[in-house]
């Protein structure tokens, strides 16, 4: 492996000189600079991370902790979080949770540790709050996104509207002349309090064999379209909590003979992999990669000890309904 020292002494400089050189220091002139680096690259010198970082006090990576790695919504907003640190020296590092809070935990104490610059947080549980704001407050700076804060002077917070995106959903499916609307979901959560908006509005009942919680995924979609398929009244409409578990059920009535929207209106949020799907989903578009690239820039602010402003202390983001073929009037 090559050192340090080798470049040193193949540039015919000292090893302090080479560090300074590789960093851009003026301290060095600038035709020394372009010797030395040309030399580096052509021994293919990688310098030491650990070292560099304990020289400037900085790791220059970014932890991003999701739920899902597998989730196209936070995949897409990764990919927006990562290109936008392009310009700076900045890399990230993915955290999937698997909506686990241990997990969670496992992460907040390896950025205690020193292994990041600051962090992204994008998971829906509350769980670890109280540890998430003590990391924030004693160790590194934070950004929330779509996670809501306890003091956004401690944290800022990037949101969207899920809430109206799930009461534009529900409008969505009254309007077309449904009244009985299922919801799949969490009922801890804001999307479910837009649902019951919409319905109580329309003073159409919530009944309880039409609500399902705790279903996020794929394959809880599928769950929800088996159980569906068992009541003696089956509703006409289905608000998902997002486009994962709307394919889910989608794909799994579909199998079961059942045409969508013919037989079932279905609605997903995210606007991610529904219109890719067969019929394309309605869904809320969310301006993920928008999100992204601003809790980016702002944690870059924070990191550099720039002050950020009132306004930038909480950022709510707009939904906006996409209607597609997956809805239509009852039968």
């Amino acid at each position: 492996m090559v050192t340090i020292k080798d470049v040193a002494k193949a540039a015919g400089v000292s090893p302090a000189t080479v560090s300074l050189a590789l960093n851009n220091n003026d301290k060095v002139n600038r035709e020394t600079r372009k010797r030395v680096q040309a030399v580096a690259r052509s021994l293919n010198y990688i310098p030491n991370a650990r070292a560099k970082a304990l020289v400037e006090k900085s790791t220059k990576i970014i932890g991003l902790v999701i739920p899902e790695i597998h989730n196209p919504f936070f995949s897409e907003m990764a990919q927006a979080i990562k290109d936008y640190l392009q310009d700076s020296d900045y890399s990230i590092i993915l955290c999937g949770t698997d909506n686990n809070p241990d997990l969670e935990s496992k992460y907040i104490n390896m950025f205690k540790g020193g292994l990041v610059d600051g962090a992204i947080f994008s998971c829906i549980t509350n769980v670890n709050n109280e540890v998430v704001h003590d990391l924030a407050r004693n160790y590194l700076p934070l950004v929330y996104i779509d996670r809501v804060a306890e003091d956004e002077e401690v944290i800022p917070m990037i949101k969207s509207n899920l809430a109206e995106g799930a009461y534009q959903l529900t409008r969505h499916l009254l309007d077309l002349g449904h009244r009985k609307i299922a919801f799949i979901g969490r009922t801890d959560e804001e999307r479910f309090q837009g649902y019951l908006k919409g319905m109580q509005e329309a003073g159409c009942p919530v009944i309880e064999s039409y609500i399902f919680d705790q279903s996020y995924t794929f394959d809880q979609g599928i769950a929800a379209g088996k159980t569906l398929l068992t009541l003696p009244e089956k509703p006409t409409g289905v608000v998902c909590f997002n486009d994962e578990v709307a394919l889910g059920l989608t794909q799994f009535m579909v199998k079961a003979g059942r045409k969508i929207p013919t037989d079932l209106s279905v609605c997903g949020i995210d606007n991610t992999v529904s219109r890719y799907y067969n019929p394309e989903i309605t869904t809320i578009d969310v301006p993920k990669q928008e999100m992204g690239r601003t809790a980016a820039r702002l944690l870059l602010k924070m990191i550099k000890g720039e002050k950020i402003r009132a306004e930038e202390r909480f950022i709510h983001f707009p939904v906006t309904l996409i209607k597609r073929d997956s809805t239509a009037p009852p039968r």
